[in-house]
């Protein structure tokens, strides 16, 4: 890591081309060794975070304001950027964690000139060295118009991706894409040849919802529309604008919203089949075709459509076929037909009764609708019925939970596939929280971080809420029980430099307590810039372009 920061450090003047045209970060290579020198001089003066003293933070910005005016200010500012920068370097290799990272939302007056130079000088003053560019959310991406696919740009007439990694790397800032993943946003919601690939509960409801209809639980933020993580037209969409944006050949790409949505109340929790978020058309054919033989394909699509199964749907079942229904689990490869994969959700060694064998009709063909069986009056329950059909119960309800993960790790696997085989780095961010049980059910948003590829970086949402920092460490201990030793992790902590609020310490509360607690860690997130930089972030999102 160490290796790492000093190669980032030597990059400061491969970076100098990406400047304003007419100008180079360093006037002559004398200055690039004056500029390392008082950076390392400087560093001794930066605070335990690596934060600039108030006279550097004011020198600069004054530099800043007059660099479009005079060619002089212009060189000392850009000189001034590399000493801030090599400073940088140098006390983050000296300090925990080496990687101190901040999450940083743009917004279309950010292309008016000088705007990225004050939030990325901001970003430096703050000791912060990797920066979070959130690329795609809501809808829309920060690529210019027609760049970013299907979807519409924030700000159609630049490219803020590329004009803020350049900005961030004359600093010597490592910068990361970040993008929502299966929360393609409101105006995906709105096309219609689109419909197709929401995500769809039991109920038959998409995320996309009316205010004057829907469920007051069911109702999340109007920006947020979820799509089916199985459906290929959804996977070609988001793959395409991954494509866009490693063109730009960001320093790292994080996906998050990898997850399914939840509600309030009741909605927040999935505890029967219909809760879940496996009811669209890709997810329903991906679900059916588990099954392994007719009889397992009838089984599965009452059970999806209905949501249980009775005794009576048991019985018909074994009237209708001459076999025991079988299924594999989610991500199996299709078994050779004498092998049967799921052994433990049958019964092998259990007969049909006598009773099913006399009631089966001898003309199988007549059976024309697996939904609609030919009706067989009421059969009379007998034990052995009754036991299949509770252990049937349990087993498809474990196999759709199972099934709902698979589509989200799947997805997952596939949107990072491109940025790994480039060799930049890839990372999900996820809840700690986002894949517990809960009574008897789980958290709806079912996000089996757990499972996630150990060769991904994981950056777990660690925002729990006390009166100290202990809750914040938990969930950081929680994930690292579970990370392989291998895994980059990268926990997202959210607060304010100096003060607490509502239950949620200090920044520098909760790093103390993590730093205690985890020495290991070789970066720490905060959430987000707009937070602790509110006015900041206030001016630019109300500026005139």
């Amino acid at each position: 890591m160490l290796g790492a920061l000093i190669l980032l450090g030597s990059g400061i003047t491969a970076q100098a081309q990406f400047l304003w045209p007419g100008h180079s970060l360093f006037p002559s290579s004398g200055s690039v060794d004056s500029a390392e020198q008082r950076g390392s001089h400087l560093a001794a003066r930066l605070d335990a975070y690596c934060r600039q003293p108030p006279e550097e933070v004011a020198r600069k910005a004054q530099l800043r304001q007059q660099a479009a005016q005079s060619n002089a200010a212009w060189a000392e500012y850009t000189q001034v950027l590399a000493e801030h920068g090599a400073a940088l370097i140098a006390c983050r290799s000296q300090r925990w964690p080496q990687i101190q990272a901040i999450w940083v939302r743009l917004h279309p007056c950010d292309a008016n000139p000088g705007v990225l130079d004050q939030v990325f000088d901001q970003v430096v003053n703050l000791g912060y060295n990797r920066v979070f560019i959130e690329t795609f959310y809501d809808g829309r991406s920060i690529l210019p118009d027609g760049a970013g696919g299907i979807w519409p740009s924030l700000q159609p007439n630049a490219d803020l991706l590329d004009l803020a990694l350049k900005a961030a790397r004359r600093r010597g800032l490592s910068a990361y894409a970040w993008v929502f993943s299966l929360n393609f946003g409101y105006s995906y919601g709105q096309r219609p040849d689109r419909q197709v690939a929401l995500a769809r509960n039991g109920r038959g409801i998409t995320t996309v919802l009316d205010p004057a209809t829907a469920l007051s639980e069911d109702l999340g933020s109007p920006g947020e529309v979820f799509v089916d993580p199985f459906h290929p037209l959804a996977r070609r969409d988001f793959a395409e604008l991954v494509r866009r944006i490693l063109q730009r050949q960001p320093d790292g790409i994080l996906f998050d919203y990898i997850r399914y949505p939840r509600g309030s109340g009741g909605s927040s929790v999935a505890a029967t089949v219909r809760d879940l978020w496996i009811h669209g058309e890709a997810a329903r054919k991906a679900y059916l075709d588990l099954a392994e033989n007719p009889a397992g394909r009838a089984l599965l699509e009452r059970y999806l459509s209905q949501g249980y199964v009775t005794v009576r749907d048991v019985q018909q079942l074994d009237a209708a076929y001459a076999e025991e229904p079988r299924w594999r689990q989610p991500g199996d490869p299709w078994p050779n037909p004498q092998q049967v994969l799921s052994l433990e959700l049958l019964d092998r060694g259990a007969q049909r009764d006598s009773t099913a064998t006399e009631q089966r009709s001898g003309d199988l063909s007549s059976i024309n609708s697996l939904e609609s069986p030919q009706p067989l009056g009421d059969p009379t329950p007998t034990p052995r019925a009754a036991l299949r059909q509770e252990r049937w119960q349990q087993q498809l309800w474990q196999l759709s939970v199972e099934f709902a993960r698979y589509g989200v790790l799947d997805y997952l696997q596939q949107a990072a596939q491109p940025a790994q085989r480039l060799g930049i780095p890839a990372g999900a961010v996820f809840f700690p929280e986002g894949n517990q049980a809960v009574g008897e059910g789980f958290d709806a948003r079912l996000q089996p971080w757990d499972r996630f590829d150990p060769d991904m970086e994981w950056h777990p949402m660690s925002y729990a809420r006390c009166e100290d920092a202990t809750c914040v460490a938990q969930q950081v201990e929680q994930v690292l029980a579970v990370a392989s030793p291998q895994t980059f992790v990268c926990p997202a902590i959210a607060g304010l430099w100096g003060q607490s609020q509502r239950q949620r310490p200090s920044l520098e509360v909760q790093m103390a307590e993590l730093a205690r607690r985890f020495p290991q860690l070789p970066c720490v997130s905060h959430f987000a810039l707009s937070w602790i930089e509110p006015e900041m972030e206030r001016s630019r999102r109300t500026c005139q372009l």
